[in-house]
């Protein structure tokens, strides 16, 4: 399984596409991804592996429940099927790009098994404001590092 970690800073085109980096281009060997919304205002880079296992979650919920109703009605319809060009690059579709406000740059964030995309003003803003600190997280978390 491919693991992404770090950030990096693109340029996108007039026609709403993206490099991917480098660093994570080379662990996507010819694979389709997927991208959708996701939390906090930004968008999400799906793997097939990765994304078999969130599709396989959310096939266990209910739609006689509300909020799972809601949830998948929501992931469903933004959620959209991409690939990598000759020339490394992905297409981010028009309507997520407004929803993630992504206009001139896409910050890419490696999340392990997964990459957010982030308008660059955005993620700094949210990190700005974030009152919950890295070291608070990591004993909440029970994490040793």
């Amino acid at each position: 399984m491919p693991e992404f970690t770090g950030t990096h800073t693109h340029t996108l085109d007039e026609k709403g596409r993206v490099s991917v980096p480098a660093a994570f281009r080379r662990q996507l060997t010819g694979e389709e991804l997927y991208v959708n919304l996701g939390l906090d205002g930004c968008l999400v880079l799906y793997t097939q592996e990765r994304w078999s296992s969130v599709k396989e979650e959310i096939a266990g919920l209910s739609r006689g429940k509300t909020n799972q109703r809601f949830f998948m009605r929501r992931f469903a319809r933004y959620l959209r099927a991409v690939s990598i060009d000759s020339q490394g690059r992905i297409s981010l579709p028009a309507d997520l790009r407004e929803k993630a406000r992504i206009e001139d740059e896409v910050l890419f964030l490696g999340q392990f098994d997964s990459i957010e995309l982030w308008a660059p003003d955005r993620f700094e803003r949210i990190s700005a404001e974030d009152e919950y600190s890295f070291e608070q997280a990591a004993e909440d978390l029970g994490i040793d590092i």
